[in-house]
């Protein structure tokens, strides 16, 4: 048995998470042994009674509060020595750089959700975030196997960096949506959508770096009763944009119904600066979405592999040219044809199950390097 004990700062529903999530729901439990410690207490957006339910061994470190970062190390420590895996998988900055100053004999192995840079400096302030790309960069370099979680971001690993790094490109355990107009109508009166207008579905955080203002401000210069915008989750910016909701512009905030949302919406649209690859996006071509995306390179990878005009880049900061494409995508893309290229798509490169069976051989392949 190959042991891996995955690390996280918590197991809330959250990108990252739900990447890892998909790895052990697909593993080999025959193979692999598996267990995972958390460092913080849970949110109340945790996902730990999804993780409860597989064959996995959980530890909090943390359950109850904070712990100071010395603290934190020697638990860890102590517990990582107790378990005694092959290997760790860390799934976030936090993990990765406590992961770094364990033993060596634990191999390390590195997720990079989305490569460092803008995200941290917003989320941080420059000069902190700066140091926190500088550390992400420095404990990256520190492990034994790094993967991208798309092929940009090892792309921009070798292009900014000249390194290397192995890509396995996320994936949804979502089926492919069997298209059913009854299903759809029902779910658009129980959200009270308009059997009449064109729905684009944004899904993710109200902050900076996600440009949902500039969403608002190009569906507000578009002024087209047939064509509108569902706006999924919430952040700092929610509050200040949801004063701008109409009949065209929803904001339903947090949900857990995502996936009646999107069979229910029409388009896909994001004018994010920095994806790794979004776990939504992916979401939503199980449904078949049109796709609008912003002009980043996780979004030119997706849309690389499409065989036909399925959606459009826009340039997201860019108001004018976002109203452009929005017209162009309503207007000129043949709705059935660009659903079925979407769906073959997501079935050939992302589904969960492909992600976990590519995680799993890269953790036999390091396993046999480590013992020989």
């Amino acid at each position: 048995m190959i042991k891996v004990c995955f690390l996280v700062s918590s197991l809330a529903n959250e990108g990252p998470v739900n990447v890892m999530y998909n790895i052990i729901n697909y593993m080999d439990f025959s193979v692999f042994d598996v267990s995972i410690i958390t460092l913080i207490p849970e949110k109340p957006t945790s996902r730990i009674d999804s993780f409860r339910k597989l064959p996995v061994t959980i530890h909090q470190l943390a359950e109850q509060k904070f712990l100071n970062p010395l603290q934190l190390f020697f638990k860890l420590k102590g517990k990582v020595r107790e378990i005694n895996p092959d290997m760790l998988h860390a799934h976030c900055p936090r993990s990765l750089y406590l992961m770094c100053f364990l033993p060596k004999r634990y191999k390390r192995v590195y997720t990079v959700h989305i490569y460092p840079g803008l995200q941290q400096q917003i989320l941080y302030g420059r000069r902190k975030g700066d140091l926190v790309v500088l550390l992400n960069h420095y404990f990256t370099r520190r492990t034994d196997l790094p993967i991208g979680c798309a092929e940009s971001v090892s792309a921009l690993y070798k292009q900014h960096k000249g390194w290397d790094i192995m890509s396995i490109p996320n994936g949804s355990s979502l089926p492919v949506w069997n298209r059913n107009e009854v299903q759809r109508k029902q779910l658009r009166e129980k959200y009270h959508l308009c059997e009449s207008v064109s729905y684009f579905i944004f899904v993710g955080r109200f902050s900076k770096e996600k440009n949902p203002d500039i969403l608002v401000e190009a569906f507000r210069k578009l002024n087209d009763p047939s064509i509108g915008l569902i706006m999924l989750g919430d952040g700092p910016m929610w509050e200040q944009l949801k004063q701008e909701e109409s009949e065209r512009l929803r904001f339903p905030g947090f949900t857990t119904e995502v996936y009646e949302y999107l069979i229910a919406s029409d388009y896909y649209i994001s004018a994010s600066d920095v994806e790794g690859l979004a776990n939504t996006l992916l979401e939503s071509m199980t449904i078949g979405l049109p796709l609008l995306l912003s002009d980043i390179p996780s979004h030119r990878e997706v849309m690389s592999e499409m065989s036909r005009v399925t959606g459009y880049i826009a340039n997201q900061h860019d108001v004018d040219d976002m109203v452009d494409k929005i017209k162009r995508l309503t207007c000129s893309v043949n709705r059935e044809e660009a659903e079925a290229e979407i769906k073959k798509v997501f079935s050939e490169h992302y589904t969960a199950k492909q992600m976990s069976d590519r995680y799993q051989a890269a953790y036999q392949d390091l396993y046999r390097k480590h013992i020989n």
